[in-house]
C-alpha cells in the first residue's frame, strides 16, 4: 500500500446502485477488492471501505494531492463498471450551525437511509460536546451505528459483539431523549440478538 505524506487529500463517499445489481452485504469484499483493481492505475486514489445497504454500493475513496468539490470524471468512468452513480459528497470537517436536536433528527434520518457511517460521524460531533448520562446515551447510539457498517460488510461477528456492547452503555438509559425511545431502540436490538434474526431497522422517531 502506498503511504502519502503532507499532501493535499479530499475524501469522498460515493454511493452506487446497489439494488438493480442485487447487491447484498456478501458482496462486500469481493467489491472491494474489484473497486481497487479498477482504480489501481490511479496512484493518486484509495479506496479506504465499502459498505453495501438494501439501497446502494457506499464506496469510502480519498483523493491524494487533490483539493476541488468534484471527483475527476475518470475515476467516476471506471466505477461504472461496477454500478451506475447515484451521488456523491464531498466529506468536510466544517460545521454547519444548526441546533443539537437538528442533528440527532439527521443522524436519525441517515440511520434510516442505511447511511450508518455518517449517522455515526454525526452523533459522535455531539458526543465530544457532552457530558455524563447523554454522553452514554450518544456512545450506545453511536455504537449501533458502528455495529451496522459492520453488517454492511458482512462482518456478522463484529457487529454482534458491538451490539451488545451498545446495550450495556444503553442499560441504565431510559424514557425519551430528544425525538427518540431509548427503551423501544433497545428492545429491537435486544430482539435481533437473542433471536439471532439480523436486519437493518427503522428509527422511529416521537415529537410532542
Amino acid at each position: 500500500m502506498i503511504i502519502y505524506y503532507n499532501v493535499m487529500n479530499s475524501r469522498f463517499l460515493i454511493y452506487l446502485d446497489g439494488k438493480s445489481r442485487h447487491f447484498t452485504k456478501e458482496h462486500s469484499r469481493s467489491t472491494l477488492l474489484h473497486t481497487r483493481d479498477i482504480l489501481s492505475d490511479l496512484s493518486y486514489i484509495e479506496a479506504r471501505d465499502i459498505r453495501i445497504s438494501s439501497y446502494f454500493i457506499e464506496i469510502d475513496l480519498s483523493v491524494y494531492d487533490y483539493n476541488q468539490n468534484q471527483l475527476p470524471k475518470t475515476v467516476l468512468s471506471k466505477l461504472d463498471a461496477i454500478s451506475s452513480l447515484l451521488y456523491y459528497e464531498k466529506l468536510s470537517e466544517s460545521e454547519i450551525t444548526v441546533t443539537k436536536e437538528d442533528k440527532i433528527e439527521h443522524a436519525i434520518y441517515l440511520f434510516n437511509m442505511e447511511r450508518f457511517w455518517k449517522s455515526h460521524e454525526v452523533l459522535e460531533g455531539i458526543w465530544k460536546m457532552s457530558s455524563g448520562l447523554e454522553k452514554q446515551i450518544l456512545n450506545g447510539l453511536i455504537l449501533i451505528d458502528a455495529a451496522f457498517v459492520h453488517y454492511q460488510k458482512n462482518e456478522i461477528d463484529i457487529f454482534t459483539s458491538i451490539l451488545k456492547r451498545s446495550l450495556k452503555k444503553l442499560d441504565d438509559c431510559y424514557g425519551i431523549y430528544y425525538c427518540l425511545n431509548l427503551d423501544e431502540i433497545k428492545l429491537v436490538v435486544i430482539n435481533q440478538l437473542y433471536n439471532n434474526n439480523y436486519n437493518t431497522f427503522k428509527i422511529l422517531t416521537n415529537h410532542i
